[in-house]
Formats: C-alpha cells, structure tokens, sequence
C-alpha cells in the first residue's frame, strides 16, 4: 500500500512516528511522512529506513505564544499542502491537528483513513472547546477505517466516548543492539561514583510534570543527583533551573538538551533510575504511560513514578515482577520514600526490567500495527497472513465513508 502519515510534531524527537513508519516501510509498504522538524529552516524532503519525509520547519519554543501559534498555522497550511500530493492508499493521521486535510485527501481518493490517538486531545480542554474537539474527534473515529491508541486504559476510555475500541499499538522502543555502549554520565557530569544518578527524559512540560514534588524529595537526599534530557522553551528551562535552585539542588542536577531518537538509550542506560513524573491534571495524563517509561526499562533501569493505572501495570505488574516503586505525584515525602525503595531494591529491579524487554520490545509490538494494514489490504472477508500480535479491528465502513 501506499501509505501517507501526517503528524503535528517534531520528527526530531517523535520516536512513535517514527518506529511505525520504518515497520510499515519495513513490510513491504510505501509510506511517506508530512511532518515538522525543528533542525531545517525551510521545507525538504529525506529519506530514512525507507521512509520518506516531507517536512517544514517546527516553530521556534522561545517565540511569543501569539506568533508561534501564527507559525505554527502557517505550518500546519504548507502541510496539508503536501499532503494533497500522490495517491495514498491510506492516510495515517497521528492525533487531530491534520485530520481535515486527512479526512479530505482520503476521500478524495477513496483511500483507507486510519487514525492514531497518541492523546486524549479533548482532555486537555475544558468547556465548549473540549465538547467541540469531541464531536469533531466523534466525526473522524466514524470515518475511519481503523483507530489506535497506545495502553488499554486510553482504549478504554475512548471506546465509552465514541463507541468503538481501538487497537492498542504501545509506546515501547526498538531493542538496542549489541553494540550499544551506555554514556559515562558520571564521568561527562563530574558525579562522584558511589552516587546514584536518576534520570528524567522528554518534554519539559510544567504544568503536567511533577518536577518541583521530585526536586523537593531530592532535597533530603543527598546521595542523589538528577539528570534531565529533553527539551523546552528558554523561558522553560529558566523556571526548571529557577525551581531546582529554590529545592537547593542545583549543585546535583544537570539539565541537557534533547538527544536524537537513535542515541536516547545509550544515555538513559548510563543512570540507576528513571522517574516517570507526571501528574494528576486530566485524563490524558492519568490515563498515560509515555515513551520514556518503557524507555527506561528497555535501558534496563528501575523505574519510580506515579501510581497510575498504566504505570502500575508496567512497574509493578510487569512479566517479570516489579521493576520499580509507585509515588503520589503531589507528596515529596512520597516520592523520597520511594527513591528509598528503589535505592535498596535496585538489583532487582534493573534484573526484572532487563528480562521484561521482550514484552515491551517494538519488535514484538510492531506486528500489531503491519497485521492492522495487512488487514487493510486484503480484499474484503479475507483474513491476511500475519505475524502473531493483538487483533487489529478495522471498521466496516466502506473507504472514503
């Protein structure tokens, strides 16, 4: 099939994006990618494990919010543009943001529409706005031809609000090779060797993110120090350092820039613990797990974070017992109870999460997705070949429907 994807984010640090294009480019399909990258200055065009990708440029984080939304329009404009080029098969369309080009391109061409919730969109809305992402989100999932979302919890959620459950494709990284060699962060930081290093990674997103509970639990513990990779506005890394200061742990923190997707394990496999720190702040992330969850256990780190249901099922009822140890995302005394749990726990904790890799491998999570589009393929009432996966469930609409 030829296979178009349409995303709002930067490619750079969009590991799902990308995991799923190189599969379906790696089962024999022709998949093109209308995305963003914050490393060009103007539209081009590369090709990567097969898959071609067609980007503009990702709007500054340091600009005024007015002109980056601005620019960020502008953007979203030259990428439908895009997308209206060629004769898709199937159009991909992660999230909402281009689901009006999407819908469009795949009626015109009476191509199978398949869309991807990697959030609860409307959760992160209150009002009339949130109803209005809802029934427009409704719209889309009644002319898809397959949905998927990423943990059960979500799937969950999202079949009570539109009637239908979707496959669940989840976030879990490619397994490093043999040849990966975990960064020396001590060594590059200047930390002591008998310290323990807890590792934070993505966005440096505030308000869902509990880093003033972790910054404040680290204040009594000073055989700790913490290092955050990922990315933010200036403004946003001034207020991240600003509150590390205020905890009085500015001394036994680094912040650092985003690394490329292909490097990202080999320096999460260079802390002892990852945390995984969100907060309560909606559904959306209630019911979330992230990337950099699995990420740490493929890294084959232990894992503190917040007791919810996703990150209970994969801390500590994994199938390979627990890896880790639950918080409260708004209790410091919480969090510092739990790095203690971790600390005196820790090889069992990295054993079980170097022995859960497999469940939470791409590779095996991959043949969900290729089984969906196979599934897709195949003429109507036939059942394809497939690797073993979990059941796609593509609608019965008619295409372009």
């Amino acid at each position: 099939m030829k296979i178009l994807m349409a995303v709002v984010s930067d490619l750079r640090s969009d590991a799902r994006v990308r995991r799923e294009a190189a599969a379906l480019a790696a089962d024999g399909h022709d998949v093109r990618v209308v995305g963003f990258d914050s490393g060009v200055r103007r539209a081009g065009s590369t090709v990567e494990e097969g898959v071609r990708y067609d980007v503009v440029p990702f709007p500054s984080r340091n600009l005024p919010r007015p002109l980056r939304l601005a620019r960020a329009g502008l953007g979203a404009a030259r990428a439908a543009l895009l997308m209206a080029r060629g004769r898709p098969d199937a159009v991909h369309c992660h999230n909402l943001h281009l689901s009006l080009p999407a819908l469009l391109v795949a009626r015109r061409h009476g191509a199978a529409l398949v869309y991807d919730a990697h959030e609860l969109e409307a959760c992160k809305h209150r009002g009339p706005v949130r109803r209005l992402i809802e029934r427009w989100e409704r719209l889309v999932w009644c002319r898809s031809q397959a949905r998927i979302t990423t943990n059960p919890s979500r799937a969950e959620y999202l079949e009570r609000l539109h009637g239908s459950r979707p496959t669940v494709v989840g976030n879990y990284p490619r397994t490093p090779g043999p040849g990966m060699e975990p960064k020396d962060l001590r060594a590059r930081l200047g930390i002591p060797r008998e310290r323990l290093v807890l590792i934070f990674q993505g966005g440096f997103y505030l308000e869902s993110r509990c880093f003033r509970t972790v910054a404040a639990a680290l204040r009594e513990l000073p055989e700790w120090h913490w290092v955050l990779i990922g990315f933010g506005s200036d403004d946003t890394v001034r207020k991240l350092r600003e509150l590390v200061a205020e905890c009085g742990i500015e001394d036994r923190t680094a912040i650092l820039p985003a690394v490329p997707v292909d490097e990202l394990l080999s320096y999460t496999a260079g802390a002892d613990v990852g945390v995984v720190a969100l907060t309560d702040s909606g559904p959306n992330c209630y019911l979330g797990d992230t990337n950099k969850l699995f990420e740490y256990l493929m890294a084959g780190l232990a894992v503190v974070g917040s007791d919810f249901p996703e990150v209970r099922r994969a801390v500590l009822e994994g199938p390979a017992g627990p890896t880790g140890v639950l918080f409260d995302p708004a209790s410091s005394a919480s969090v510092a109870r739990a790095l203690r749990e971790a600390a005196a726990g820790l090889p069992t904790f990295r054993r079980n999460a170097v022995n859960a890799r497999a469940a939470y491998s791409w590779e095996t999570e991959s043949r969900t997705l290729t089984h969906l589009y196979r599934a897709l393929a195949a003429p109507r009432g036939a059942e394809p070949a497939t690797d073993t996966g979990r059941r796609a469930e593509p609608s019965g609409l008619p295409k372009g429907a």
